[in-house]
């Protein structure tokens, strides 16, 4: 498919995805507002229709804590019966939402939203227009990441704590495969739904699941207060990925806030610190790649994951260690299409149980733009041209086989479409 059909079909995608009041990643599977699913939504809808890019922003912010957390799912009052969890497993966060009327989950997901909202306004040629956006969301955007920097940071350390796997947005990933050594059981009876739309080998085992929902409990028997939580969780991690993006948010909110005239939310010593710690606990020497620190065990996660190339998008790691990193990972996945979340040759390796192996457009989309930040430029384009290979091979789906380009996963698949659009339109 040549570029502008695949543009068309790609809007065709989003318009389908939109319920009007945000646009869901998959009607059938996923049909509440995902946080850093929209935030990705929002980048390619602001390639054709910016007015609705900058709605999808809001529609996130709308759902904030008054806490200043962006919960991960904000859920749709009319679509409760057709998704678990639903909000009734969250039961004390409900107090904690800044509408009342809103119904949300009780974690977020990396503050890819604040990159968006600096990135959509970009894009607005319009000077007054694109301020006007920036002011409406500023305060809002600033209070997400103040919260993970105060009600998330653990003594010595500032860096974020992740709580949950769905959390970090790679639920399953083998880099919590120590939450399934805890045996953790939900002491509340449940009953799946996410294998109805796709098949069962595509989704995370029982035992993930069983994991995932103790945790829920956890969290809301501590009303979702971190030092309490971390006193009866097995997972508290400083996940690579979010560390990153929060890096790469503050960034952006700063440059965001010079626009309008407003002081740095975050000053320079305060990053230099939080880089300082980055790379202090998630580089591996051993391995060569950064990866995860389990905060409860006190040691890295010495699991190779595209998390740790991902993470490149962060800006906070050094042209001379990203080279190297990069090419440590297309040793590892040699064979394997780009950007395989985990190598092919790892014991937890399967090519297509969710996160666990597959290639996703939006971690492409992280990998690619922190190697060009990289200076890495020829490298960054190959992993957009490879992605946009894939979709005109595969279709738009929810994510692809990494050893042969299949679709796995829902089809039809929001962050898919609006990823290829903005490659696309660079």
């Amino acid at each position: 498919m040549s570029d502008d059909p695949l543009r068309a079909a790609a809007r065709r995608v989003l318009r389908a995805n939109d319920t009007g009041r945000w646009t869901v990643p998959s009607p059938a599977q996923y049909p509440h507002q995902w946080n850093w699913d929209s935030a990705f939504a929002a980048l390619g809808l602001a390639t054709f229709s910016w007015d609705r890019a900058a709605a999808e922003l809001e529609a996130v912010l709308d759902g904030r804590w008054r806490e200043g957390m962006l919960p991960h799912v904000r859920y749709d009052s009319r679509r409760l019966a057709d998704y678990f969890p639903g909000p009734d497993r969250w039961a004390c966060a409900q107090a904690h939402v800044a509408d009342s009327a809103i119904r949300t989950s009780g974690i977020t997901n990396p503050p890819v939203v604040v990159t968006a909202a600096l990135l959509v306004g970009r894009r607005q040629p319009d000077r007054e227009r694109r301020l006007a956006f920036w002011r409406r969301t500023y305060r809002r955007l600033r209070a997400c990441l103040d919260h993970l920097a105060t009600a998330r940071r653990l003594p010595g350390s500032p860096l974020v704590t992740v709580v949950h796997p769905w959390e970090s947005g790679w639920d399953n990933s083998p880099r919590w495969d120590h939450l399934r050594a805890a045996g953790l059981r939900p002491r509340e009876p449940y009953t799946r739904q996410d294998a109805r739309h796709v098949p069962a080998g595509d989704r995370p085992l029982d035992a993930d699941y069983d994991g995932y929902l103790a945790l829920i409990e956890l969290l809301d028997e501590a009303d979702y207060d971190l030092e309490a939580y971390r006193e009866v969780s097995p997972f508290c991690v400083n996940d690579v990925l979010m560390d990153a993006l929060w890096h790469r948010a503050a960034r952006d909110l700063g440059e965001i806030a010079g626009e309008l005239g407003e002081p740095a939310p975050f000053d320079r010593a305060r990053l230099d610190e939080f880089a300082a710690a980055f790379e202090e606990r998630h580089w591996d020497p051993g391995l060569g790649l950064y990866v995860d620190w389990d905060c409860v065990a006190g040691r890295r996660v010495a699991v190779p994951t595209a998390a740790g190339v991902a993470a490149l998008a962060g800006g906070l790691i050094g042209a001379e260690r990203a080279r190297a990193t990069w090419a440590r990972y297309r040793d590892l996945t040699a064979g394997a299409r780009l950007v395989a979340t985990v190598p092919p040759g790892h014991a937890a390796f399967d090519a297509r149980r969710y996160w666990r192996g597959p290639v996703w457009a939006p971690v492409n989309w992280l990998v690619a733009d922190g190697l060009a930040g990289a200076g890495l430029r020829d490298e960054a384009a190959r992993v957009g041209a490879e992605t946009l290979d894939l979709v005109r091979g595969a279709g738009f789906a929810e994510y692809f086989e990494p050893l042969t380009g299949s679709a796995c996963g829902a089809g039809d698949f929001t962050w898919t479409a609006a990823v290829a659009l903005d490659l696309l339109d660079r």
